[in-house]
């Protein structure tokens, strides 16, 4: 039975990009791709053998199970700290290594033109082990430095350098120049994570690039959402991962003259579409507008707004009819979790009425908007 430290590594391993060679394509580069994904795999079987362990998570999330649902006032924002300090030192474990070469592979001074060692100053290098002692349980950090020594890792000192290798694949450091020698940007360590020797040159990924790494249910849903939005001055903004552990999704905005209009959260096994509102009121006023005109849809849409009972200073109170619900204001959005296909065109529907706010009269978009709105209509008419 999979643990969640294994459906952690199982999400590293969703998340790296498609080889793709770069216009500076080398064997390297597959090299070092190719060392990552098979210490992943031999990782999910053998966690414990990383220094991964799983279990004082799968223990005390078997004690919470046994306990039955807390007792709480509140809705998402209760926070319980013991589980996140265990899920976070399992995933620090698993991302140990790729963190280990990202951090030696930034600060070194670049290949060895004749054995193409990865050099690095030794005062440098005392950097690196120390940066990887800061993690949960880094008491474990010299079992696995001896992990990777097994699995190839040499380490020669040459003056005041130090020269890493990979004795099963010789030409891998070549892999790690090339990513950590990208210029400096917010998706860069992104990149090195995802192994995308594609975009590490890029200013950013694209969303067909998330694509790739999505279900094909996922993907369709997107591009339908992005055909909503043809021929608007749209502005998509990426947010950039921070890991790829399995708390890390994609993060996708579409902005529209300053105000987010739509997006979505995406991994292999989860998705979700929003649709914003920007400003709680206007999620009663549209709330009203749905019930007047087509009361099933509008019960359905009162559904994708999750309750916050918190008492943080940004939860604000909407109105669905005459039901009051407390929502997040920081939010202000439709929540439309792993949708059918139903689910899709609902939300879709949704997305058209509200571009209506943002679009003149006169503009083509408005047009087809409006013909969109009357064929809903029709629709409603003949059943």
């Amino acid at each position: 039975m999979e643990t969640y430290a294994q459906k952690s590594i199982r999400h590293c391993l969703d998340m790296i990009a498609p080889f793709e060679m770069s216009n500076r394509q080398n064997e390297g580069h597959l090299q070092f791709y190719q060392f990552m994904i098979s210490l992943y795999r031999a990782m999910y079987q053998n966690p414990e053998d990383y220094l991964v362990f799983p279990r004082p998570y799968e223990e005390y999330a078997k004690k919470l199970k046994e306990q039955g649902p807390r007792k709480t006032k509140e809705k998402a924002h209760a926070n319980d700290s013991r589980e996140s300090t265990l899920r976070n030192t399992f995933q620090q474990a698993i991302q140990f290594y790729a963190l280990y070469f990202y951090q030696i592979g930034l600060l070194s001074r670049g290949l060895d033109g004749q054995t193409g060692a990865l050099t690095i100053g030794k005062e440098e290098y005392a950097q690196v082990l120390e940066q990887m002692d800061r993690i949960h349980e880094s008491k474990y950090n010299a079992g696995r430095y001896e992990v990777l020594s097994r699995r190839g890792l040499r380490i020669a000192k040459k003056g005041d350098a130090l020269h890493i290798t990979l004795a099963t694949y010789k030409r891998a450091m070549e892999g790690i120049e090339y990513l950590c020698k990208a210029p400096d940007s917010k998706y860069k360590r992104m990149n090195f994570l995802r192994l995308d020797f594609k975009n590490a040159y890029a200013p950013i990924p694209t969303v067909d690039d998330i694509c790739r790494t999505l279900p094909v249910k996922s993907a369709e849903a997107i591009k339908r959402m992005e055909n909503k939005l043809s021929g608007m001055k749209i502005k998509t903004k990426i947010k950039p991962l921070r890991g790829i552990v399995s708390d890390f999704k994609w993060k996708v905005e579409y902005v529209y003259k300053g105000k987010s209009i739509c997006g979505f959260y995406a991994d292999n096994e989860f998705f979700m579409l929003c649709i914003h509102f920007n400003h709680f009121q206007n999620i009663t006023d549209f709330s009203r507008l749905l019930q007047e005109e087509d009361y099933d849809l509008f019960q359905w849409f009162q559904r994708q707004f999750p309750e916050r009972l918190c008492k943080c200073p940004n939860n604000r109170r909407v109105y669905f009819g005459d039901e009051p619900r407390r929502i997040c204001g920081l939010s202000n959005r439709a929540e439309i979790v792993n949708p059918g296909e139903d689910d899709t065109d609902k939300a879709l529907y949704i997305l058209y009425r509200r571009l209506l706010k943002f679009a003149k009269p006169s503009d083509s978009r408005a047009a087809s908007i409006n013909e969109a709105v009357n064929a809903n209509n029709e629709a409603k008419d003949l059943k």
